[in-house]
């Protein structure tokens, strides 16, 4: 698998030459449900402890409220803009989204129109309607001729070669390749040119060129746009980051616009980066949790369910990460209210101890009831300090599989796997986590039938 979007096959949606009559009342109530279920979406999608579970939800409503709305004809289109008008703030967002996807869906000659109308004050929505929509056919249908549409007529407006070149590389619209490839690398678009052949599955030597001197940490002047396209391609295909420059931006300060480094190196070589995340206090638990999470070593996980038995509330969403990724579950006495400290601690080192037995890796006697420390509960420390869990066992695979955890770990973990799969795979992964919940599903569907034929 090259990329996450297949290859595009357009099917016309059937025309209706009647519309539903308007039913006093139906039509409103159908736009007031769509409306919440896209605040909803936008909340989830960027809530950092929120799951593809949760975001999937959302997703479907908005997916039927469409294929609903597109039923009522002109009507839908003029209570949506009568929405708009009467709105603010969240709410007309959302009407305006609806606007645009609507019209998306129903191949509406006004889709540029509406666009230009709209874009400078809601660009990620008029993003999300353009990359979500219209609501394939069936599993493999990917209509692109509206991204085509706006490439065409983008020319002379930036802002729209800008959404231009991101939907082509999101929505994989490879008839296009060849027409951004000719852009001029020297443009100001070259960070979004490179980012969309990334995504494509095309980015060359010039491409390689473009990460590794963008991320650069010792830069005087840092350029913060190059900066963020390169560590995106970097997510997409490690490949094209260079090990050097890697270890340099390991080695500066910490920043929330470095995470994906982190997860690079936690692929490529996860034992050394565990140990050397440890000595590093200046690193926030929420990373500390997800490199413990992907790299499954048994002494952070011992370490990070010390931490979850002393604390006297509910685990986090991230430290669930830990136990959900490498443990396989988490014990509903963790995250039951009131929270009972022993109970919960009981629960953790039951799931721990039943793991590790599964697993084969040697207890002590007293591993039940002795402290929360390594030393304590492993009969041979060293010799387990080579062994990572995934799912309640023992990590075998080369290419590790997602498995059913990548549907219940927060966003920022799930992330993780997608780069860990382009990394341990040596390919490219255009995947991400606030994509359309029925895509990021059909890819994780795709791996999973790809790695059932190479254990065959």
């Amino acid at each position: 698998m090259t990329s996450t979007n297949l290859a595009n096959v357009a099917q016309p949606v059937a025309q209706l030459n009647r519309r539903l009559p308007p039913i006093a009342g139906l039509l409103d109530d159908m736009i007031d449900q769509a409306i919440r279920a896209r605040q909803r979406r936008i909340l989830i999608a960027d809530n950092p402890s929120q799951k593809l579970s949760a975001l999937r939800v959302c997703d479907s409503a908005l997916d039927q409220a469409v294929i609903s709305l597109s039923l009522y004809g002109a009507d839908a289109g003029l209570q949506l803009e009568a929405r708009i008008a009467s709105s603010t703030g969240a709410a007309r967002e959302a009407a305006v989204f609806l606007r645009v996807a609507l019209v998306v869906h129903t191949r509406d000659s006004a889709l540029m129109d509406l666009t230009r109308e709209y874009l400078a004050d809601y660009p990620r929505t008029i993003r999300d309607a353009y990359w979500f929509y219209p609501v394939p056919i069936g599993p493999f249908d990917d209509h692109t001729e509206h991204i085509v549409s706006l490439f065409d007529k983008s020319k002379e407006t930036p802002a729209l070669q800008v959404l231009a070149l991101e939907l082509i590389g999101r929505r994989d619209v490879k008839k296009l390749r060849q027409q951004v490839r000719l852009l001029p690398e020297d443009s100001i678009l070259a960070p979004q040119v490179h980012l969309a052949m990334a995504r494509l599955g095309d980015a060359d030597q010039l491409t390689r060129q473009f990460v590794n001197a963008s991320l650069l940490p010792d830069q005087q002047t840092p350029n913060k746009i190059y900066a963020h396209a390169a560590m995106e391609i970097a997510a997409i295909d490690p490949r094209l980051l260079d090990k050097t420059v890697l270890g340099q931006i390991l080695g500066a300060e910490y920043g929330e616009s470095i995470d994906t480094a982190w997860a690079i190196a936690a692929c490529w070589d996860p034992q050394s980066l565990y140990h050397y995340a440890k000595t590093r206090e200046d690193l926030p638990s929420t990373l500390m949790l997800r490199i413990v999470a992907v790299t499954g070593y048994i002494a952070g996980i011992i370490a990070a369910c010390a931490d979850m038995a002393n604390s006297t509330g509910t685990i986090t969403a991230q430290q669930a990460d830990v136990l959900v990724l490498a443990l396989g579950q988490v014990p509903p006495e963790a995250r039951c209210e009131p929270n009972d400290q022993e109970q919960k601690s009981k629960a953790l080192r039951s799931l721990l101890l039943r793991v590790c037995r599964a697993a084969h890796i040697p207890l002590n006697n007293d591993a039940d009831r002795c402290p929360w420390d390594a030393n304590a509960i492993l009969a041979q420390p060293d010799q387990s300090d080579n062994v990572r869990l995934r799912a309640g066992a023992v990590l075998r695979d080369t290419v590790p599989q997602f498995g059913s955890a990548v549907f219940e770990i927060t966003h920022p973990l799930r992330q993780w796997l997608f780069i860990e799969r382009a990394s341990t795979a040596g390919i490219t992964l255009s995947l991400s986590v606030v994509d359309v919940a029925r895509r990021q599903e059909l890819a994780l569907m795709v791996a999973e039938f790809a790695d059932e034929l190479n254990a065959d």
